[in-house]
């Protein structure tokens, strides 16, 4: 396995680089917000991108040819036409390292422009440059308390006004995907697929970390903002305790449709045909309990067939528990990532001699990390 080291010369002046990164950026987003499995994590400003091309196949073949074109010129490489050019040109270390310089800053200007709703509901997210971390400081939450006394009774102390530090370092996560690249002539070679399959997957691992946070019962378990069983009572004082400690923002919570489903059946048990009514049309009470129940899409990254066998562990959302956020800035969990995506190549494999192995790796950690307060319940009864 060889490194690559990737050297930024391309500068913001430099016209037809410009133009290729823009193209690629929007063939990229197109596919992206297009396709039904890798949609989810799509900024919905990408659908803007239709407006901007007439024909996906042609700018997409475009794209294509003006980078390979653009790399060949900088390598010294007359012209490419054939799949012998092709083989060639990825021999050459300039071509491909000029070739990989460019993917990873398209795949950088579309991650980080990614703000798919459901990472952006349950956390903050913050870049940093490479090597770096961020430090959040949460105050201190208790107030001195007044007491009815005299000269002479003890007084209960109450530590000064301070502050907590909670650093979260990005750590590598990596990815691996192979390339064909005597196939990179074909006109069916979707370039924009490609680099959308690859902005999908950091993405996932990303909201996988964010979704492992927040549902983790580990930092309020003993409270009461777990409850591992529906109550309704429990449930109402969770709520009004959430206002009353996060400043009397309101409650939403958020959950999967079949966690709804089955806290909808529960709380319209003995109640009249409308709200029943409402569950059956809709599969889920709209609001209840005086706060909005809002519906996350479930995801998966489909790295395993999807049966009977693997369907509970390619969901990315537990179906058993619904969480309660406060409408405040300050979320929960904390995704720091960095603003930077690196790209290994691997050698080709024995007996796939055409075959381009890539390893692309972007640094990201999620944490709890809030002022505020909230909540999980359980939906079993």
């Amino acid at each position: 396995m060889k490194e690559l080291e990737i050297i930024r010369t391309f500068s913001s002046k430099d016209d037809e680089v410009k133009v290729i990164k823009e193209n690629l950026e929007k063939v990229c987003k197109y596919a992206m917000y297009h396709d039904g499995a890798l949609s989810r994590m799509a900024d919905k400003s990408f659908a803007l991108v239709d407006k901007e091309i007439d024909n996906y196949n042609d700018l997409n073949e475009k794209a294509k040819i003006a980078l390979l074109s653009f790399c060949a010129d900088k390598a010294g490489i007359s012209e490419i036409k054939t799949n012998g050019d092709v083989i060639r040109a990825f021999s050459n270390s300039t071509f491909a390292t000029i070739y990989n310089s460019i993917i990873v800053d398209v795949l950088e200007s579309i991650i980080l422009k990614s703000r798919p709703e459901q990472i952006f509901r349950l956390a903050n997210v913050d870049e940093v440059d490479v090597g770096d971390s961020k430090t959040y400081e949460i105050e201190t939450k208790g107030l001195p308390i007044a007491q009815r006394t005299s000269y002479t009774t003890n007084v209960t102390f109450l530590d000064s006004y301070s502050r907590m530090s909670l650093t979260i370092t990005p750590k590598p996560y990596s990815i691996g995907t192979t390339m064909d690249y005597i196939r990179i002539l074909a006109n069916n070679y979707d370039m924009g697929k490609e680099l959308a399959r690859v902005a999908f997957a950091l993405l996932y691992a990303q909201l996988r970390l964010i979704v492992d946070e927040i549902y983790s019962i580990t930092p309020i378990n003993g409270t009461p903002f777990y409850q591992n069983a529906w109550n309704s009572a429990n449930y109402i004082q969770m709520i009004e305790d959430l206002k009353m400690l996060n400043g009397g923002a309101d409650v939403t919570a958020y959950g999967t449709l079949p966690a709804f489903n089955k806290i909808g059946v529960l709380a319209t048990t003995n109640y009249g045909f409308q709200s029943q009514d409402e569950m059956i049309r809709e599969g889920f009470l709209g609001r209840a309990y005086g706060v909005d129940n809002v519906v996350i899409d479930q995801f998966t990254d489909l790295s395993q067939p999807f049966t009977t066998a693997t369907a509970e562990t390619l969901r990315a959302i537990p179906n058993d528990r619904i969480i309660l956020l406060s409408s405040v800035g300050d979320k929960p969990v904390k995704l720091v990532r960095e603003n930077f995506v690196h790209v290994k190549v691997k050698e080709p494999t024995e007996g796939s001699q055409y075959r381009q192995n890539y390893e692309y790796f972007m640094s990201f950690d999620a944490a709890i990390a809030t002022q505020a307060n909230y909540g999980i319940q359980s939906v079993n009864a």
